[in-house]
């Protein structure tokens, strides 16, 4: 990932509506990350990306707007465009005026962190991600569980089992995490079913269920999928 700190105000606001458009793929959707450290075994946390965190996520607290307001415009403007319905998605979106920093953030930081948010939100490219907990301090915003490379995004454990993104910093996932787990799956629900019934990557194809019996009971438990008979 290529970390941008200047870019000029029309890129930053394409770098907004591209991690948009990816952000409203994957949002209102439960997960459950699982990956492996070849000395210490699984790891795994579960999520889900609602719409209120994505202003959040790039620095930004507008004056006009509320987090969900802010997500609306942008995903408005990202419609218009593919509907055709407004050349460009002209006269929807949001503007710089819009994107003002957050406490301890800059414009430097929202460049940074716009840069690399559609990218960090391609989930289903998980091979190059690896997930971990939060053990070392740092200054940075607090957060339980982490996934990233060379980025970091981390989320906060709200005590009910899932967890939500609270931060996204342009730095290594390792220097907040003292052992890093190598993403293997994701899996997300259709409907309202307990378990995880979809498996939404894998990192080599068949790799679920070669693995499978080998998964900690309380990782099985959390999923109910079919594996592929042999």
């Amino acid at each position: 990932m290529i970390i941008q700190p200047k870019v000029p105000d029309g890129k930053l606001l394409e770098y907004i509506y591209d991690a948009a458009e990816k952000y409203k793929e994957i949002m209102e959707l439960p997960f459950l990350f699982t990956g492996k450290n070849r000395n210490t075994g699984y790891m795994w946390f579960e999520c889900i990306f609602e719409k209120k965190q994505f202003m959040h996520l790039l620095g930004i607290k507008s004056k006009n707007y509320t987090a969900e307001g802010f997500f609306d415009r942008c995903d408005e403007y990202n419609r218009s465009k593919q509907d055709m319905a407004i050349t460009d998605g002209q006269g929807t979106g949001i503007t710089i005026k819009d994107c003002t920093p957050s406490r301890n953030h800059s414009r430097t930081t929202i460049n940074e962190k716009a840069s690399v948010c559609s990218e960090i939100l391609q989930i289903h490219n998980a091979k190059y991600l690896k997930i971990g907990e939060k053990d070392k301090i740092s200054q940075h915003v607090d957060f339980s569980y982490a996934y990233g490379s060379d980025v970091t995004l981390g989320f906060k454990n709200d005590k009910k089992g899932l967890s939500f993104p609270i931060t996204l910093i342009p730095r290594n996932i390792d220097t907040f995490t003292t052992k890093s787990y190598r993403i293997l799956f994701v899996f997300t629900k259709t409907g309202k079913t307990e378990k995880y019934d979809t498996l939404y990557a894998e990192t080599k194809t068949g790799l679920f269920d070669e693995l499978y019996c080998d998964f900690p009971e309380k990782l099985k438990n959390l999923i109910d999928i079919k594996q592929t008979p042999q």
